[in-house]
């Protein structure tokens, strides 16, 4: 589960129960209203293999990952979780970096799309912008951040380094929007209706 809502709105139990329940409701509606056989994925695939469900198709099952959005229609990747400076040895590598999802389900902030995206298309993507500011810089420059702005498809990706909300610690999170991966011919979308209410607690 990877709640993109904003973090730093809600203490850090009350956001994990609010994904939680929004993770299960999205879950059940590519299961039941789409015709995806999707299972559910053990504690321990959750937390060491970041593995929310599984999608149990004929020829094998699928590691899944769910995401959502409150605002916009980008993407977000997190990168690094704890992010100092390039090689720097306490550079912490983000989850969607690493584990052993092959698809990511990310509900957009309409509420009713979701977009399917190969994981390692996004790792692959994100490891050019990457190799970009590494080699190039960023973009911009602010006080608390700095950004790369990389275009492909006509479309404005951009690579972050900030600040976290909940922690104050230094992240580095990629923003790609939803319609990148459908130009890049590897994105399925589907139609969901997703109850109202939803936060827990």
């Amino acid at each position: 589960m990877n709640d993109q809502a904003r973090p730093g709105s809600l203490d850090p139990r009350t956001r994990v129960r609010h994904g939680r329940e929004r993770e299960r409701q999205i879950a059940l509606a590519l299961r039941d209203q789409v015709g995806l056989p999707i299972l559910d994925a053990s504690e321990f695939e959750d937390k060491e293999r970041k593995v929310d469900r599984w999608i149990a198709y004929p020829t094998g099952k699928v590691a899944l990952q769910i995401k959502y959005r409150e605002v916009g229609e980008d993407l977000l990747f997190e990168v690094y979780d704890k992010w100092f400076d390039w090689n720097h040895q306490y550079n912490k590598l983000g989850r969607d970096m690493f584990g052993d999802a092959k698809e990511y389900a990310v509900l957009l902030a309409d509420r009713k799309t979701v977009v399917m995206v190969p994981t390692q298309l996004a790792k692959d993507t994100v490891a050019k912008m990457v190799d970009e500011a590494r080699t190039n810089g960023f973009t911009v420059k602010g006080l608390y951040s700095s950004t790369l702005r990389y275009y492909a498809h006509g479309l404005k990706l951009e690579l972050k380094v900030q600040k976290d909300p909940g922690d104050g610690r230094q992240k580095m999170v990629a923003y790609i929007p939803a319609s990148y991966f459908v130009a890049e011919a590897q994105a399925k979308v589907y139609t969901v209706h997703l109850p109202h209410e939803w936060k827990k607690g």
